[in-house]
């Protein structure tokens, strides 16, 4: 009998004594438990340890204390650093895992030699973890048709559209830190998107359908899936969502390492069309013809969300 696959799971803490210690209830319950919890924290004060202090003896944490706090992305590519196995989970420190995520996910990379990572679907609950009659995969609209278009080894023309996995339902084999890390300077910068597109275009993907995951909905959230549609694109245009795409497909193209053609070239279309929508004008009738110009392309339904981006693009200036 071959020797199991190393497991990591990589939590960047910050101000997490709410909730952490569910979460690492959960973690500690798996089916097939990791062989480290790496914990790097970023709060100010010592509330956060002493909520995670009862299972340290379990011998699975790995705490971290930032001497100086190093914000989100930096702590996260620390949490991520500093993992030791071969395949490392992405963990949010407010939500819970349902028992057989860490076994599902591990033999999905288990038994496909050529797979480098794998995300589930989510259950979306409210603070006391009651379901909401709603799971990440609708929400995001990741339909039938795009699993199986991931499926098919196309990832990276999904995710050009909408990015599915996140930070609480993504695993991937350590050979894939090779072009995630380390993460880009870029503000505001979001790891999860940056992983995603990453392994699309130097990797591959699978997506198992089921929800393997409480995803907790709460007013600390960094992301609402659950946010109006229209509200949701004219608050990415206010966060200069077309230039960090540009520049996020910039950066991706510098750092490709096997990415086949087609790939770079939907990437280079991709790119463009962010450009295209940070260069609008701030006069609105001009701002209109360029947004319909770039409408008749329909880029705006390959590489964003349809007639709302274009919608919200006219109505707000350039940020």
């Amino acid at each position: 009998m071959t020797n199991q696959a190393t497991i990591s799971i990589a939590l960047a803490a910050y101000n997490g004594q709410k909730y952490i210690a569910q979460q690492l209830e959960s973690l500690l319950k798996q089916t097939r438990l990791p062989d480290e919890i790496v914990i790097c924290d970023d709060s100010a004060d010592d509330l956060t340890y002493q909520a995670l202090e009862p299972f340290l003896s379990s011998g699975k944490i790995k705490y971290i204390k930032n001497p100086q706090p190093l914000g989100v992305v930096k702590n996260f590519e620390k949490a991520i650093n500093n993992c030791t196995g071969e395949y490392i989970f992405l963990c949010d420190q407010d939500d819970v895992w349902l028992p057989e995520k860490v076994e599902i996910l591990a033999n999905m990379l288990d038994k496909t030699p050529n797979l480098d990572g794998v995300f589930c679907n989510s259950f979306l609950v409210d603070e006391n973890l009651i379901k909401l009659n709603k799971t990440l995969w609708g929400i995001r609209k990741f339909t039938p048709q795009m699993q199986k278009t991931l499926a098919a080894g196309d990832a990276l023309k999904v995710f050009c559209r909408r990015v599915t996995c996140s930070s609480h339902n993504t695993a991937f084999k350590r050979r894939a830190l090779e072009y995630i890390l380390p993460f880009p300077e870029l503000e505001p910068f979001y790891p999860d998107t940056w992983i995603a597109f990453s392994i699309a275009l130097n990797g591959s993907w699978e997506a198992i359908n089921q929800c393997l995951t409480l995803y907790r909905m709460h007013n600390s959230n960094r992301s609402n899936p659950l946010g109006n549609a229209l509200k949701s694109a004219i608050k990415a245009r206010e966060n200069s969502a077309a230039r960090r795409n540009y520049l996020l497909a910039q950066e991706l193209l510098k750092r490709k390492k096997s990415a086949k053609q087609a790939d770079i070239r939907l990437l280079e279309k991709f790119a463009l069309h962010h450009k295209n929508r940070s260069e609008y004008s701030f006069n609105v009738i001009s701002r209109t013809a360029q947004a319909v110009r770039e409408v008749c392309t329909l880029r705006y339904w390959r590489y964003s969300n349809g007639l709302r981006t274009a919608i919200a693009d006219v109505l707000l200036k350039n940020r």
